[in-house]
């Protein structure tokens, strides 16, 4: 895992460019601290900062060339079949210096162009790519789970891994961009492409940026697709075999690698595949907490000692918490409402001598395991059938009494008074600060509110059940879960991989019908049966946990400090920001909205 930075002009480099991006490069020391190399020539500069994990030695180095050195790549992920690929490539003539997967990339976009590699490749990936003949592609996996981000100008582009980096490029203003700043009130992360600053973006998951000459052209390349067959056939038994090929070859490591382990369905599902691919002792890692109504310490070792792993307990405390604030927030690239656990489990997982740790992240996505799942599938067809203006009332009543009662699921309703679709659904469960909450953070109305919410849901014409998950999958899952889990495992130079998002995975499970991704009494039964272990199955049928920290105990401890720093962020509303506190103190306020507000204050 790594970190990539770079600057390319139609005209020709200024006589600074190589300096600016150096400086980026060298912002992300954390992404890569094992080696670091700059390329350049009259047009582009490359940067690259190396967490060395396939192939350590000097070899691996980037940015890399192809023989003739026409082209060059600097690259962050990992690529799990670029055994197959390279002998294939091997085959049709090409010679390779490293046993990197990086140097598959290179060859492979010789053999078969920026599309043939891509739909090919099968792993986690961001990398720029330059050919001198055609100028400069930036590229992203179908998932999203590496990040790039690029900023624009008249004939320039400057890419990096973090917005930060980007930043310490000194060619940009760190203005705060209106549109992402609503977006995360409502949704609890900065929907992507905006980021939090004005007029960079995001490379979209699944697309390829082609740069020539300073024209952009943004290109799909894959995208998530629900084709939903009546097979009769076992649909859990169909994943098994893709499910232990895919952890198997996220085990692939030159470095000491272990699991995130929780007393979760999904934590033990891949454990127990790992237990199956791998010969030697597999390492397991849980934090623990003084508050035992949320440590998962005892589920977590009862999975250890089933599957014999070598297992690890951290406990972290609120004392921890407190001192460890101000490196929580110089870790954040964008504001986020949670994370804090990802902090500590990696932070763990390095003192550990850990370099790579598995995570169960995407289970709940992917095999439907939340519980609106189940409450959609009784409440859609209800809101298909319900007169608008019916709903419009019933919706707006239940908003009201949830301001008054504190109830904030109810208060969240208020998003479903106008319309019933997709981004209307996920807001009203899925979303952040309620209507009412988010106009008067920023002092604006309700048109102005909405116009915000379609710029950050103009995603799907999909409905129902598929519909929420395309958009849960592309706002929760790619703009806050993936982006912690990148963010703060990257802060301790820890690699994250996250095998129940390997595309093959998702488009499998996409392939089955609703009705079967849930069933009275079991979690998750499509992940449980294709496991088939005892332990899983009992896990199964405990009532769902989640991994969660005593945020709320600790945050109420330091109230008052956590309040004065929110005040400080003058990009919303001081009187409201003392009203939620108010709330959040009086226990009528989740604790990850006061922690958002913080996050905001800290940012500035």
């Amino acid at each position: 895992m790594c970190g990539i930075a770079g600057l390319a002009r139609s005209e020709g480099l200024a006589p600074d460019d190589v300096e600016v991006v150096e400086r980026m490069t060298a912002s992300q020391f954390h992404r890569g601290p094992d080696a670091g190399g700059i390329y350049c020539d009259t047009r582009v500069a490359l940067g690259h900062r190396r967490l060395s994990i396939i192939d350590l030695s000097t070899l691996g180095s980037q940015p890399i060339s192809n023989e003739d050195c026409s082209v060059r790549l600097t690259y962050n992920g990992e690529i799990y079949n670029h055994r197959e690929l390279r002998s294939e490539l091997l085959a049709r003539g090409h010679r390779f210096r490293s046993n990197t997967d990086t140097e598959t990339i290179v060859h492979g976009y010789e053999e078969w162009g920026i599309e043939g590699i891509l739909e090919r490749l099968r792993g986690m990936f961001a990398f720029a790519l330059y050919d001198s003949r055609r100028g400069l592609i930036l590229a992203r996996d179908r998932m999203g789970i590496k990040p790039l981000y690029y900023f624009a100008s008249k004939g320039a582009i400057l890419f990096a891994s973090e917005v930060k980096a980007l930043l310490a490029s000194g060619s940009i203003a760190n203005a705060t961009d209106s549109g992402a700043l609503a977006g995360f009130l409502m949704t609890g992360s900065v929907p992507s492409p905006l980021t939090i600053v004005q007029n960079v973006r995001c490379l979209p998951a699944g697309h390829y940026l082609d740069w020539k000459a300073g024209a952009i052209q943004l290109r799909k390349y894959w995208d998530l697709r629900f084709d939903p067959t009546d097979s009769s056939s076992d649909p859990a038994a169909g994943l098994r075999d893709e499910l232990q090929d895919t952890v198997t070859r996220h085990l692939i490591s030159d470095v000491p690698l272990g699991v995130f382990l929780s007393g979760g369905v999904d934590s033990a599902a891949l454990v127990a595949l790992a237990s199956r691919a791998q010969s030697s002792e597999l390492r397991t890692l849980t934090v623990v907490f003084h508050e035992k109504e949320l440590s998962e310490a005892g589920a977590a070792r009862k999975i250890a000692q089933h599957f014999g792993t070598r297992h690890q307990e951290v406990l972290v405390t609120e004392r921890d918490f407190h001192r460890d604030l101000p490196k929580l927030f110089a870790a954040m690239d964008q504001p986020t409402n949670d994370g804090v656990n990802t902090y500590y489990v990696s932070k763990a997982a390095r003192e550990a001598g850990l370099k790579v740790v598995l995570s169960g992240l995407g289970g709940d996505e992917v095999f439907w395991g939340y519980r609106h799942y189940r409450t959609l599938s009784r409440a859609l067809p209800w809101l298909r059938r319900c007169p608008a203006p019916a709903r419009k009332m019933l919706t707006g009543s239940a908003s009201l009494v949830g301001r008054i009662r504190g109830k904030e699921a109810w208060s969240r309703l208020g998003y479903l008074s106008a319309k019933s679709s997709s981004k209307e659904t996920y807001l009203s469960m899925r979303g952040f600060f309620a209507p009412a909450q988010v106009q008067r953070l920023l002092g604006i109305g309700r048109k102005e509110m909405d116009i915000a919410a379609a710029d950050s849901f103009d995603l799907t014409p999909l409905s129902g059940l598929n519909g929420f998950n395309y958009v849960e999958m592309k706002r929760y899952m790619h703009d806050q879960l993936l982006r912690d889990t990148d963010t703060f495992s990257m802060a301790h130079s820890i690699e994250a991989r996250v095998p129940f998002l390997d595309h093959r995975i998702v488009e499998y499970a996409a392939r089955v019908r609703p009705a079967l991704k849930f069933a009275n009494g079991v979690n998750k039964p499509l992940l449980v049966h294709a496991v088939d272990d005892p332990l899983l199955l009992e896990a199964g049928a405990r009532r769902k946990q989640g991994f969660s920290f005593p945020m709320d105990r600790w945050m109420k401890r330091y109230a008052g400090e956590l309040e004065e720093m929110s005040r400080d962020s003058g990009a919303v509303d001081a009187s409201a920001v003392r009203q939620l506190w108010k709330s959040f103190r009086a226990g009528r306020l989740h604790w990850s909205r006061a922690w958002a507000l913080t996050v905001l204050g800290a940012r500035n």
